[in-house]
């Protein structure tokens, strides 16, 4: 939903550079690796994004906040 909202086109085929990149599922790299670049999304200690993990409250709103904040540039 923060890669589309971005407006930005996504490559499907793109690696995500993070340490746990073989456990996102491939729908989900292009969008990932859009929010990422923007800095929007920088994953969690080692690099890592844990794709099966919920996001806490607090994680939720910063990722809204730096949308936003894109947004507004």
């Amino acid at each position: 939903m923060i890669a589309v909202a971005l407006g930005q086109p996504v490559n499907q085929n793109t690696a995500t550079g993070f340490a746990d990149d073989r456990d996102i599922p491939a729908w989900a790299k292009g969008s990932i690796a859009l929010v990422q670049q923007a800095n929007i999304v920088q994953g969690k200690s080692g690099n890592k994004f844990y794709p099966q993990q919920s996001a806490t409250r607090a994680e939720a709103v910063t990722v809204i906040l730096k949308l936003l904040g894109h947004l507004d540039k």
